[in-house]
């Protein structure tokens, strides 16, 4: 008896020990964890989420001299991302004019461009691109670029809000097409300014052929891309200085809403992303800009299309873009930087190097243009990040050779999947 059950037991045993252990079942991926998992890149380059949640609206972004990569948000909030620690703070928050409802008056107001000044470790000095609070009243909005300082510029913690400047106001009579970008190019210290041309879209056929519409009056500062000094003051180069009938800081004219902005620190090229008007036949637009020129809206668009009758652009001045791709289902354009490799780890391979990166919010991707370096002109472009869960809205290169951008999820509001990322090489 006892040698049967002996024998029993140890086959039981060995059943046992053939049959495979349970496997663990497997975790559910994170938002975060997706969200990364989704990212198709080139082989090589790694996509990185490095704050996702809890950042309305971000909308711009900068390398302060203090290492930290600040960054706004459309309803005033500015945040500062520690590369070391790999945590964020909140460094100020601006009494804003913004809307969060779709269609309203004011749904494209409210902070967007930072900046901080060549001397900003000693004077503790940014620029800021926003839309002040105002009543309901049309006549009291506009657009501002101020300079503020901040608390303590080694490492600054909030802004004093009793020490700003207002250098520049541009006004902004309805509430969408704001523009708001801005960078100070090294090569000339000058800060670029955008203005969008406050115009409704729904009203275009109206005001296209109509020589009085703001982008395309020199007197105007919608629908412009402008250059001031530090102190506000207007640099004695720009183009259209001295002329009675335009406005001294006008660099450039003609745009619809140009949001993003680019420098290139080796060449000192500006580029600016245009958002492109709402139809299928329409065209988004990265443009190079060259002092004085005219880019054509509202009467052309894309590669000098006129934008109403199909036929050529009517205005013999007008600038072709540096880069164009057809409206169809939905596109937003975003300029990118040019690469220009930091000498650190995550430097991008040489295939990259001297070509841009520019980007399309609502279609949530990231492109690559190669470049003549002699010509400054555009070789080809091919498809760089797809499968973002939110459109990339700025871009900037880091100090480590990695592209960090914000990603926008919402319709002028806050979503779980705005965020803060990064592409660097493995």
């Amino acid at each position: 008896m006892f040698r049967t059950l002996t024998l029993m037991m140890l086959l039981v045993s060995a059943a046992f020990a053939q049959t495979p252990a349970d496997p663990s079942p497997t975790k559910p991926l994170t938002d975060l964890e997706k969200a990364e998992k989704a990212v198709k890149l080139p082989s090589g380059l790694r996509y990185e989420v490095l704050v996702m949640g809890g950042i309305a609206e971000p909308v711009s972004l900068q390398f302060s001299p203090d290492g930290r990569l600040w960054f706004t948000g459309r309803r005033g909030d500015i945040w500062a991302y520690d590369l070391a620690t790999k945590k964020h703070e909140h460094i100020a928050k601006l009494d804003v004019c913004w809307e969060p409802t779709p269609g309203r008056e004011a749904n494209e107001r409210g902070l967007h461009g930072i900046e901080f000044d060549p001397g900003y470790l000693k004077n503790g000095l940014l620029y800021l691109h926003y839309a002040p609070w105002a009543p309901t009243n049309a006549t009291a909005w506009s657009n501002r670029v101020s300079r503020f300082a901040v608390d303590n510029p080694v490492r600054a913690t909030g802004l004093k809000m009793d020490s700003e400047k207002i250098l520049l106001t541009v006004p902004s009579l309805r509430g969408f097409h704001q523009g708001g970008a801005m960078g100070i190019n090294p090569r000339d210290g000058k800060l670029y300014v955008t203005a969008g041309d406050n115009n409704v879209s729904s009203d275009t056929e109206k005001f296209w052929a109509d020589t009085n519409n703001p982008p395309q009056v020199l007197g105007a500062l919608q629908g412009k891309t402008l250059r001031i000094n530090l102190d506000g003051s207007i640099p004695t180069d720009n183009p259209f200085v001295g002329r009675a009938d335009a406005h001294p800081a006008v660099y450039t004219y003609g745009h619809r809403n140009p949001y993003s902005l680019n420098i290139d620190r080796t060449t000192g090229n500006v580029y600016v992303g245009e958002v492109g008007f709402d139809r299928k036949q329409d065209w988004e637009e990265i443009n190079w800009l060259r002092p004085g020129k005219n880019y054509g809206w509202p009467r052309c668009m894309g590669t000098n299309y006129a934008t109403y009758g199909g036929g050529p652009c009517p205005l013999p001045d007008a600038t072709e873009p540096w880069i164009s791709w057809i409206h169809e289902g939905g596109s937003n354009a975003t300029s990118g930087p040019v690469y220009r490799p930091a000498g650190k780890g995550h430097d991008f391979p040489q295939a990259f190097h001297g070509g841009m990166f520019y980007a399309d919010w609502v279609r949530k991707w990231i492109r690559f243009a190669t470049v003549d370096p002699v010509s400054n002109t555009v070789v080809k472009t091919e498809p760089f990040a797809r499968g973002m869960t939110a459109g990339v809205m700025a871009m900037q290169l880091g100090p480590d050779g990695a592209l960090y951008f914000v990603e926008y999820g919402g319709w002028f509001t806050g979503v779980a999947s705005d965020k803060l990322a990064r592409i660097v090489k493995e």
